[in-house]
């Protein structure tokens, strides 16, 4: 189509907003849904709790639709109770599809292309060019220069902690910044998420009553390597069909044989039973509902705790998991939704919600300035998000804002905008699934299964399209960013990459 050129030709400059009537096809108009996208109103603060505390919590690679108050199938007791009884966010998005860039977006509320945390670890160069006959490994990291919510905190009086699981979040690549305490010990590969829960309701024990705190807690529950199922479990999927249009490649079907792991020891190509998505799905159950043991464990632990009630809890994760629902697995490499759209339920003391599911959009790089704005904390002048959070004193209205996605692993051109019902996705190096170019309609098609750009209305696409990249104009604006530091990675991180699918 002319406008697939018209995109890659521009592409993300900005094109004239064009007007659009209805759609008789099922497109929504342009005006309705991206010009005229209805300004969301912020929650806000009915009542100020003095000296709160922050709590978070990240389930590294949660998938949103596996959650049970999502209408998923896995089993998430705890995390859809501790939703239903507080908030509830029904789109949020994380600004990055892994977790490096992911996070360093949340603690500083700058986008991936601003701050450029975005490679997997590369060799070591000598001068000459030529790399070392044993390279050694070395990673971009999260510079001092930039001011993280923990230094904000920190430098606020309140006392900070931190316990990791993921080895992309380890002290020398820069995420310990602001942390008194930062125990990365538990960055392994197959950590189970009490072992996280415990370390933190242990150091919440030595916290005095009148001390204010900010405690993160990072698990890995949902990551490769999944948890490991029964043989019977295995042998109960297996007879179910597989979703229609789920046709595995021979290297897919290798992988899936490799990552669905049984208890045991062994995996399912030790078995006689054929690779399935319905297989992989079910092994990243278990660590969801792993996970969700864990958050009850912690939640349950710091009931009794004389902070409790002036204690802000955010739960969410940094990305999701593709699952091969398009053919690849992982994440990481694709901005659709099942590596973008992410949980994320709160407990906010003295805030007012009128409704307990939101449904104003939100991402990872809101949590900052939302979070500085809760504990009545100025925030440095670089967070680029917006807080969904106001005052009585402060207006009401987010400013409608589209959603950017970025930060794909080695292709740091990617861009997806979604502004209301509409979400186009641009990849000049051409994304996973193939396609340099796509739109959706997500009122119409959440699963993202059906591209405008594939119909033969090509004017009402075009102005969809010149509407989206008008909207995300200015959304990320360009930032000076401090030059980019490195720092070696050691052998124990290189190994516990590797056995998260990040090293070969």
């Amino acid at each position: 189509m002319r406008i697939k050129a018209l995109v890659m030709g521009a592409g993300f400059a900005v094109m004239l907003l064009l007007g659009c009537s209805p759609d008789k096809q099922g497109l929504l108009s342009t005006e309705s849904m991206v010009a005229g996208t209805p300004v969301s109103t912020k929650l806000r603060i009915e009542e100020r709790i003095p000296d709160a505390n922050l709590i978070l919590i990240v389930s590294d690679t949660m998938r949103r639709d596996r959650m049970g108050i999502y209408g998923g199938p896995a089993q998430t007791r705890a995390f859809d109770s501790f939703a239903k009884q507080n908030i509830l966010f029904e789109h949020a998005y994380t600004q990055s599809p892994w977790t490096k860039p992911s996070m360093a977006t949340a603690f500083t509320s700058i986008y991936p292309s601003q701050h450029k945390v975005l490679d997997h670890p590369q060799p070591i160069r000598g001068r000459s060019g030529t790399t070392k006959s044993r390279p050694i490994l070395e990673c971009d990291v999260l510079n001092q220069k930039f001011t993280t919510m923990a230094e904000v905190l920190r430098d606020s009086g309140f006392r900070t902690a931190a316990f990791v699981g993921n080895p992309w979040m380890v002290e020398p690549l820069g995420f310990s910044q602001g942390f008194q305490v930062y125990d990365d010990s538990f960055a392994d590969f197959d950590v189970a998420g009490n072992v996280i829960s415990d370390a933190g309701l242990r150091w919440l024990q030595d916290v005095r009553n009148e001390e204010r705190f900010f405690l993160y807690l990072h698990y890995m529950d949902c990551h490769r390597p999944y948890a490991p199922v029964s043989i019977s479990q295995l042998a109960e999927g297996a007879t179910q069909s597989q979703p229609e249009g789920r046709t595995l490649s021979r290297r897919a079907a290798e992988e899936i044989g490799w990552e669905v792991r049984i208890e045991g020891g062994q995996s399912l190509r030790d078995t006689a039973i054929q690779p399935s998505t319905n297989l992989i799905e079910m092994a990243y159950d278990a660590g969801v509902q792993r996970f969700d043991q864990a958050l009850e464990t912690f939640l349950a632990g710091f009931a009794d705790h004389p902070a409790y009630e002036r204690t802000a809890i955010i739960v969410i994760s940094d990305h999701g998991e593709a699952l091969y629902t398009r053919g690849y697995g992982n994440h990481g490499q694709g901005l659709y939704n099942d590596e973008t759209q992410i949980p994320f339920a709160a407990r906010l003391p003295g805030v007012l919600a009128g409704e307990r599911r939101i449904q104003q959009p939100v991402g990872l790089v809101d949590l900052f300035p939302s979070c500085c704005t809760y504990l009545g904390i100025d925030c440095p002048e670089t967070a680029f998000g917006e807080s969904w959070l106001t005052t009585n004193s402060e207006p009401e209205k987010m400013n409608g804002r589209p959603t950017i996605v970025e930060g794909v692993g080695g292709k740091p051109l990617h861009r997806a905008v979604i502004q209301g019902a509409y979400k186009l996705l641009w990849q000049p190096q051409t994304g996973p699934d193939g396609k340099i170019t796509a739109l959706f309609n997500l009122a119409d098609d959440p699963l993202e299964t059906h591209d405008l750009f594939e119909q033969k209305n090509e004017k009402q696409v075009q102005r969809l399209v010149a509407g989206l990249l008008q909207a995300g104009r200015g959304t990320v604006p360009e930032f000076i960013a401090p030059d980019k530091e490195y720092a070696p990675i050691d052998p124990a991180v290189q190994r516990r990459l590797r056995s998260l699918g990040y090293l070969k």
